[in-house]
């Protein structure tokens, strides 16, 4: 049986009653967190796109907000060294959170995120009900949950 799990800053294997302690490099905690931030803007794209069928009428910001996170977390996967990317270089997407992070490509999706549930939690209260803001919000909730450290078992 072989575990892999990330703790902070480190990947704990063990396979075969061995443990090993890995330090989990800088690059490679930013490329996992992106991975992670693409499953939270498949929810919110696709809250969006709910809300939007309703005929509410969303705010440009969102939009803007949802295309700046989705070319950052293009950026960081295929960038061969995302973490010497200058703040320019992020900030040269467009979004709603231009400027707030510096050169933290991961601190400028989950801002940009945030930013997009925020907008669509408080449109859908004032336009479509509470009801449905809550069960928007329950999706929301999923897309932060997906944030948490990942535990891979294999036999």
């Amino acid at each position: 049986m072989h575990i892999l799990s990330h703790h902070g800053d480190y990947i704990i294997s063990c396979t075969c009653g061995v443990l090993v302690r890995e330090l989990e490099t800088a690059e490679q905690r930013t490329k996992r967190q992106c991975d992670q931030l693409e499953d939270a803007w498949e929810i919110l794209n696709e809250a969006t796109t709910e809300l939007a069928s309703r005929i509410v009428s969303l705010p440009p910001d969102i939009f803007v907000s949802l295309r700046g996170a989705k070319d950052l977390i293009s950026l960081c996967k295929s960038h061969p060294t995302v973490t010497d990317l200058s703040s320019s270089e992020i900030d040269s997407h467009e979004g709603y959170c231009v400027a707030c992070c510096g050169s933290d490509i991961v601190g400028r999706i989950k801002c940009e995120l945030r930013s997009v549930e925020d907008l669509l939690i408080l449109r859908a209260m004032n336009e479509v009900g509470s009801d449905f803001a809550l069960k928007l919000q329950e999706k929301t909730m999923k897309a932060w949950s997906a944030m948490k450290p990942l535990t891979l078992t294999t036999r």
